[in-house]
């Protein structure tokens, strides 16, 4: 580990011990989007989580090396201020996989970075209107890199206006503009999108519209299916049981992609892509009011990274990862 990373993990290790005692715990289960949608206003929780998933030892393909991955997620969310009308939170949320490997990027001979970082921090404000309409801005700040920060170029922003116009009792229409320095696709350009929130009843519910699709089907209590997209790879389709008042099972199908701005890439446009696919099956026990602890394990496969501006470069210093299974637990508790 270089002196810069471990300083660096130090910092923000105790920035998240330090927030623990104000904050919230299962934000990776209330999605951002699931923020917008919301009619209601001001019963906002501290939420915390922690995960960690191992990957064993898979051979990279056409270099004489493996690949060794442990990755580590930690997000809080927490109420700054609200009320019935009004709701204002701050959330942040870090990622990094420390990844024991030979491997060097093929086109420039690089060795690939030892660790790579997502560190964000950011913040959401909800006003009701006085004809029942919600609006408000979302918006964060961060780092995805091997050297998160180093210079501005290895910043990100991101920032979406959006409004929840209702459609009945339960149902409402949702407009936003996105603006992501960061997006997989059409980056720097603020994107519209709309859609329509369907809630008929207790059994099931979805958001339709463009660019992103949810839904959720209940056909008994203890029995749920989900599935949402959004573009152009991130895709998730899962089910959950709960076998016991405690205990609720859980397995899952998922497509997903992160991008990363390495510090001494010779291209500053280009980006530093991964892509996966996950099976995932496990249990999540309710150890007690607010606190929960996941065990899950699964199969990864369709593992590559890839330097450029956007899939279509993914011939670019490739590196492909042999499929393997992976383990992972998690921790969450809200107040």
């Amino acid at each position: 580990m270089t002196g810069y990373t471990g300083r660096l993990q130090f910092c923000l290790i105790m920035v998240m011990i330090l927030a623990m005692p104000f904050c919230p715990a299962g934000l990776a289960a209330e999605s951002e989007m699931g923020g917008w949608l919301g009619a209601e206003l001001g019963k906002a929780k501290p939420v915390i989580s922690y995960e960690a998933a191992v990957s064993p030892a898979r051979e990279v393909d056409g270099q004489k090396t493996n690949w060794r991955e442990i990755e580590q997620k930690a997000a809080f969310s927490v109420p700054i201020r609200q009320d019935s009308d009004s709701e204002w939170l701050f959330r942040a949320r870090l990622l990094t996989k420390d990844i024991r490997t030979e491997s060097i990027l093929t086109d420039t001979k690089e060795r690939f970075p030892e660790t790579l970082w997502n560190v964000n921090f950011g913040s959401q404000y909800r006003q009701r209107l006085q004809n029942g309409w919600i609006g408000g801005l979302s918006a964060s700040v961060g780092s995805a890199s091997d050297r998160p920060f180093d210079t501005m170029d290895e910043t990100t922003l991101q920032a979406t206006l959006f409004t929840r116009i209702p459609s009945g009792e339960r149902n409402a229409w949702l407009f936003l503009l996105n603006y992501n320095d960061n997006r997989e696709f059409l980056r720097n350009v603020p994107l519209p999108g709309f859609g329509y929130w369907y809630a008929p009843n207790q059994t099931w519910h979805a958001l339709v519209g463009v660019p992103f699709v949810f839904l959720e089907i209940k056909p008994e209590a203890d029995l749920a299916f989900n599935v949402s997209y959004l573009p152009i790879r991130n895709m998730h389709a899962g089910v959950t049981y709960r076998l016991l008042a405690p205990l609720k099972l859980h397995a899952s199908f998922d497509w997903q992609n992160e991008r990363y701005f390495r510090a001494d890439r010779i291209d500053e446009a280009k980006r530093l892509f991964y892509n996966e696919k996950r099976l995932t099956v496990g249990g999540q026990w309710q150890a007690g009011r607010g606190v929960t602890f996941d065990l899950s394990g699964g199969y990864a496969f369709d593992r590559l990274y890839f330097e450029g501006e956007s899939y279509s470069d993914r011939d670019f210093n490739r590196i492909d990862i042999a499929n393997g299974p992976f383990i992972s637990v998690r921790a969450g508790l809200s107040f």
